[in-house]
């Protein structure tokens, strides 16, 4: 028996091999850059946590988590193609771990969230990088780690160095 193929000059499959997980960073990505707290809240486990490195606050299940998100969300305002903008996403080959880089810019309302008086004025405009570091088990968040400067948020333009 001869096994006979036939040639096109079309492939017939241009898609790279994807490593499981990528489709909850796709699905992450679209909702974390579009405000979409519903689709957010649907990657999260019931039993996460999501820990503010710079603050020391941390949250505790899908309650608080959804607080969280609607409150950073009313904290700012993505005008003039402002907003959430990845730059390095990483996953590991099982889908089980997620670092996710980005730059988020935007304006400072005055719904912005502070238990101290020290807290940018409305209005100001901030330039902010953040990674996040995520545990994922069964196509869920079950822990994100947030890192920030705190100092680039308080006092924007404001130069601070520790070495030089």
């Amino acid at each position: 028996m001869t096994a006979t193929a036939e040639i096109t000059d079309e492939p017939t499959d241009t898609k790279p091999d994807q490593a499981p997980g990528n489709d909850i960073v796709q699905v992450f990505t679209a909702a974390f850059t579009s405000d979409d707290i519903e689709s957010f809240m649907k990657l999260i486990d019931p039993d996460a946590e999501w820990a503010i490195m710079a603050t020391g606050e941390t949250f505790r299940g899908l309650g608080e988590i959804r607080q969280l998100a609607m409150r950073s969300v009313a904290a700012r305002d993505h005008t003039a193609g402002l907003g959430i903008k990845p730059t390095n996403v990483f996953a590991n080959a099982e889908g089980t771990k997620l670092c996710w880089e980005y730059v988020h810019t935007g304006v400072v309302t005055d719904k912005w969230p502070s238990s101290s008086g020290h807290k940018p004025a409305p209005g100001t405009k901030f330039e902010l990088p953040i990674m996040l570091m995520c545990e994922i088990r069964q196509g869920k968040f079950v822990k994100v780690r947030e890192y920030f400067d705190l100092l680039t948020l308080l006092e924007p333009g404001t130069s601070h160095r520790l070495y030089s």
